[in-house]
């Protein structure tokens, strides 16, 4: 049995029942599927979305967002996320870093305005006077000192304009601003690439099967996932992974314990890395290495209640890694069933097309090896 790593966990609300039985290929026991029968392939209702997107009893909605809370945050926490600054802007909304982006230059050029505004008044500079010299030539009032720090930090150099010998305080604070200049177009030039670069919604592009399957292929119980990327620009070495959460009430308290079993999904082929080039099945082989071992209990998923599932990938185009995730609670997974053969048609022109309309579609198996009838059997009893 694979090891499991046990965490504390505050439930917002009814703590979820850890026997929900997972739903099977009946007309009768799935709610979801009213037209499912062992005769012929099924596909989710279009409006069963809204029951399956039910967050109550998740750690991870549909759509992947983690669903935990933190709460009376230690301040060293705080000051971590001050210290790294630079992570926590670029986890920052748009919004934020546009603002920082503007405020940084405008900041900039208001406080040394004001400076060379104040040189120039303590030198006499803003009174009308020819028997002087100047700290800094057609400098007078806060709008011509603005367009001096302008025209300094990004030298611009218009020519009307232009410090002088007479006081060096002036020229060492051109050179200061000049220095922080270029340090402030260099990290809000960073911070806006970076950002660009992240490409967090090129995880949209990935869609996952309304619900997973378990069946009998190849002789062996196979926990199934599809997942599917519609982009033109594949991702590449794609990985599959889950992690099964068990909850463990704790009496008189509104917390459980979590148990956290990790399993792992292969290929259609059996390899680690998935090729997306149309929508691939993800396959968990349940044998005695299986946190779902032994099938008896799989009516049951085995006491797990929920099933988190991740795709990690690179970009193609930026060599950047993504995780996109999603969740299957135990009535999100079929029983008895496997997901139809998807298979690309060929056009006129030579060239391949897929549909994803059946992306979720599932077919029976089990009733298909004698093996199958008989556990399929079993399973009934346990419903009745």
């Amino acid at each position: 049995m694979m090891s499991s790593t046990r965490y504390k966990y505050t439930t917002h609300g009814k703590t979820p029942s850890r026997h929900i039985p997972i739903s099977r290929c009946d007309p009768l026991k799935t709610p979801a599927m009213k037209a499912c029968n062992m005769d012929s392939c099924i596909r989710p209702r279009s409006d069963s979305t809204g029951e399956m997107g039910d967050n109550k009893r998740r750690l991870v909605s549909k759509q992947g967002n983690y669903r935990v809370r933190l709460e009376n945050v230690d301040t060293n926490v705080l000051t971590n996320y001050i210290r790294d600054a630079f992570t926590t802007l670029l986890d920052a909304k748009w919004r934020w870093i546009l603002l920082i982006f503007v405020m940084g230059f405008i900041l900039t050029w208001t406080v040394f305005a004001c400076l060379y505004l104040l040189f120039s008044y303590i030198n006499g500079d803003t009174v009308e006077s020819y028997d002087h010299d100047h700290c800094i030539t057609n400098v007078h009032d806060f709008t011509t000192a603005f367009l001096f720090s302008v025209e300094t930090q990004h030298t611009i150099g218009y020519g009307s304009r232009a410090s002088t010998t007479a006081c060096p305080h002036v020229v060492i604070l051109v050179f200061i601003q000049f220095i922080l200049g270029i340090g402030v177009q260099c990290l809000t030039a960073a911070l806006v690439f970076t950002k660009l670069q992240r490409s967090k919604k090129r995880g949209d592009a990935i869609i996952f099967s309304q619900q997973a399957c378990l069946g009998i292929v190849d002789g062996k119980w196979q926990l199934m996932v599809r997942v599917g990327d519609f982009r033109r620009s594949h991702l590449v070495d794609v990985k599959g992974m889950g992690k099964l959460i068990k909850r463990t009430p704790i009496s008189n308290t509104n917390q459980e314990f979590l148990d956290l079993a990790p399993i792992e999904f292969k290929s259609e082929g059996g390899g680690d890395i998935l090729t997306l080039l149309w929508p691939a099945v993800m396959y968990h082989t349940i044998d005695e290495n299986s946190p779902l071992w032994p099938p008896e209990n799989l009516h049951l998923f085995s006491d797990f209640s929920e099933l988190i599932v991740t795709i990690e990938g690179v970009i193609e185009s930026t060599s950047r890694v993504i995780q996109v995730r999603t969740s299957y609670l135990p009535d999100e997974i079929v029983m008895g069933c496997k997901f139809q053969t998807i298979n690309p048609g060929i056009d006129d022109d030579g060239k391949y097309h897929c549909s994803y309309f059946d992306i979720s579609t599932m077919c029976p198996v089990m009733e298909n090896t004698p093996q199958g009838r008989r556990r399929l059997e079993y399973l009934n009893e346990g419903y009745m």
